[in-house]
């Protein structure tokens, strides 16, 4: 698309008449200097246009004298000459303005190179901003992934922390709990060994049972080998064997019901959440 001319006719016309006016020759060079703006080529063609127009028309020749016809033709073959020198110096004038316009020919072909491979440049600088722009899209869109997920980790850590925090308030009726459960299997562990201490007794008095027993069988066997008539004291003897027998699983008895007295009561010692640097408590073994 061409550009419109910065210049009017009107100026170059105003410009070339003030030249004039001052005393100088109008040329494409001085206006274009007086104007201080437009190119050369349209400076020279508005003052070509301006020059057509200040060409006044022949007028109808008439008879002279032959000595004013004389100095008439002295007078123009000096016009002439002068008509001449001007032509010459317009022409010189011509001749630098088309230079001048060739080397703003060939400035505005450089130009408009230069231009185009600006052109380029900003088509393909384009290209990679919308590359650009298509991957901080993608970078956003991301981010907006990435944020939506912390969003939903703050809030199972919130959640959590809230739990913990209700964990945290519990936990001095928790350590009291800890507390009487310490102390009912301190009282265990007493009783225990209570029980032990029973148990040993029992113990004690199921060997002698055993070895009572074992006098028995053997005074029935010395029996049997020297004296088999006596079945009446056999059976006696029988009898209280069946009694030591009796004796033995009542003490038997005793003495595992000494021994686990409450283990089947007592409730295990619940564990604090969280709680670090203290040893659980084990219930000792029988």
């Amino acid at each position: 698309m061409a550009r419109e001319p910065n210049i009017t006719q009107e100026q170059v016309n105003l410009a070339a008449e003030g030249i004039r006016d001052a005393g100088g020759r109008p040329t494409a060079r001085a206006i274009r200097e007086r104007l201080g703006t437009g190119s050369m080529a349209t400076v020279l063609r508005f003052f070509q246009a301006w020059r057509d127009v200040q060409v006044q028309p022949a007028k109808p020749s008439a008879v002279l004298p032959p000595a004013l016809q004389r100095g008439l033709l002295d007078f123009v073959a000096a016009e002439v000459e002068r008509s001449k020198s001007e032509l010459h110096a317009e022409l010189d004038m011509a001749n630098q303005t088309n230079a001048d316009l060739l080397m703003e020919s060939e400035r505005q072909g450089l130009m408009i190179e230069n231009l185009n491979a600006s052109l380029e440049a900003v088509h393909a600088q384009r290209a990679e901003l919308a590359g650009r722009l298509a991957q901080m899209e993608a970078e956003r869109d991301a981010a907006r992934d990435e944020a939506a997920s912390g969003r939903a980790a703050a809030e199972s850590a919130r959640i959590d922390l809230a739990k913990a925090l209700l964990r945290l308030e519990a936990m001095p009726q928790l350590e009291k709990d800890l507390d009487t459960s310490r102390h009912e299997l301190e009282t265990e562990r007493a009783m225990r060994v209570k029980a032990d201490q029973s148990a040993a007794v029992v113990t004690a008095k199921l060997e002698a049972s055993i070895e009572a027993r074992m006098a028995i069988e053997r005074a029935l066997n010395d029996s049997k080998r020297h004296d088999k008539d006596k079945d009446g004291e056999i059976l006696a003897v029988r009898q209280e064997l069946k009694e030591a027998h009796a004796a033995t699983d009542a003490l038997r008895v005793e003495l595992l019901a000494a021994i686990r007295p409450r283990s089947r009561r007592l409730p295990q010692a619940p564990r604090a959440p969280g709680k670090t640097g203290s040893n659980p408590v084990t219930e000792p073994t029988s």
